[in-house]
Parts: C-alpha cells; structure tokens; sequence
C-alpha cells in the first residue's frame, strides 16, 4: 500500500509539473513581448528582447488612457459586485429556509436565468436603457452586469444556506431577534466563504467583459480597460507590445484581489454546489 502511495504522488507531482510549464509558457510569452521593441518583436516572437523596453508599460498607460479606463472599471466592478452579493444574498436565505411550492417556483425562475444567454436579450436591453437615459452611463451597466450574475450567485447562496444549520437562527430567535436580524448578525457573517467566490469569478466576469461595455459606453470618457485595450489595434496594424503591456497592468486588480480572497474561494465554489 505504501508502495502504492508512492506511486501516485510520483505520478501526481510529474502531471502537476507538466502543468505548470504548460501554464508558464504563454505567461512567460507574454511578460517578454510587453518589454519588446516593435523591431524585436518582428524579427524574434518568442526569443528574450535584446533590448528591455520598460518604457512600454508607460506608454501604454498613457496612450490608452488608462487611468480614466481603471476608474470606470473599478466604479462598475465594485458597485456591481456590492449590489449582486446584496440582492442574491437576500434572496437567496427565503429560498434556502421556506418549502413552499410557490418559493420553489421562484427558485427555478432565478435559476433558469443561468441559461439564457446574454445576446438573445441585447437589442431589447439597448431599447429599455434608452428609454430610461440611461446609455453612455455607469448606472446602466452596473443594472445590467447585477442583472446577469444574480442566477448563479443566488444559486452558490442557496446551497451553502442549506448547509448552515437551522438551531443556530432559532436560538436567536428564542433571544428576540427577529428574521432581519438574524440575518444580518448569525447568517451573514457566516457566508464570507461563498461571498468570496461570487465576489472573485463574478469580478473576472465584470472587469474583463468586452461586449456590454462596447454597445452601453460608447463616450471616450466612459470606456472600460478592455475597450480602452482595443484601441490599440487598427484594420492593418495591431501594437501588440502595447497591447500585452495594457493587459499585464489590467489583469494586476484581479491578481490582488484572488490572492486577497484564495482560502475562501474553494470553500464557497464547493459549499455552494454541493449542498442542497
């Protein structure tokens, strides 16, 4: 048995090194053309720079205007991801605790969301924010990206809700807190684990997403990082130095806020799965 343990992590170490290489090699592909000459890159793609240009990560901040970019990114990210934890979080607790065939049929009304794809309902959206005004503004995407992750968040909520045990809220309630209370005090502080998930796949989500951004925020002033990414690109010419240059320092709030989030992260994808 013991020969056979052996075996396995030998096995398990080899395929976990293959992966990692399999996974550096694009990183490593793209932290050397970021420090690339245009020159460099034509005459070598994958070849180390003879010249280090880090001088390339300026002009690309500059050039795309990157800090306006951020600053929409974050306005929409972090409001975005505030009201989506409140409102599914909210919803879902009903959800995990009633029986009733009519929550049930809520339930499966929210869910079914999940399969809907986002450009069947493209054309009627622009319609609805232009009526309301609110095209070209913050509001209106911050609406539409709450919108679209409240199925599969309110889904991760409902199964780890069910595995929070009940005594807990009723010894509460034998205290005189009532249902709001409750939940704000007990239960809440109790779904940091699946906050953190939602929080970190719904914000690859929202700071990376291209489309809603392309057809709800066509002011200059309003562009998100990926739109503000794309101007780099032309119909003959593509700064692709540029371009990997605006990405490393776009992808970098992402990498901060997992690392920050990690240990929860696994906890609440399989709590909320799982469960229920």
């Amino acid at each position: 048995m013991m020969k056979g343990n052996s075996v396995f992590h030998s096995i398990s170490s080899l395929v976990l090194v293959v992966w990692g290489l399999i996974v550096a090699l694009p990183l490593t592909i793209l932290i050397t053309v970021t420090v690339k000459s245009p020159q460099d890159l034509l005459k070598s793609p994958f070849a180390l720079p003879e010249k280090w240009m880090w001088s390339n990560f300026a002009e690309a901040w500059k050039t795309a205007n990157l800090l306006t970019a951020f600053g929409n990114s974050l306005i929409i990210a972090v409001f975005s991801l505030f009201g989506v934890v409140l409102v599914s979080a909210f919803a879902a607790y009903p959800i995990a605790r009633a029986k009733s065939k009519m929550v049930n049929a809520f339930y499966f009304y929210f869910i079914s969301g999940i399969m809907i794809p986002f450009q069947l309902s493209m054309i009627p959206l622009y319609k609805l924010l232009k009526i309301l005004h609110l095209i070209n503004t913050h509001q209106g995407v911050i609406f539409i990206y709450i919108a679209m992750t409240i199925p599969f968040s309110i889904f991760l909520y409902t199964g780890f809700l069910k595995g929070i045990p009940k005594e807990l809220e009723e010894s509460a309630l034998i205290d005189g807190c009532g249902p709001t209370r409750t939940f704000l005090t007990i239960v809440l502080p109790l779904l940091k684990p699946v906050t953190a998930s939602i929080v970190i796949t719904n914000s690859l989500t929202i700071w990376n997403d291209f489309l809603v951004p392309l057809l709800f925020l066509q002011a200059r002033e309003k562009r998100t990082i990926p739109i503000s990414i794309f101007t780099f690109t032309g119909q003959y010419n593509n700064n692709w130095a540029m371009i990997f240059s605006a990405i490393v320092l776009g992808t970098l709030p992402l990498l901060i806020t997992f690392l920050l989030l990690q240990k929860h992260f696994i906890k609440g994808i399989v709590g909320g799965a799982v469960k229920g």
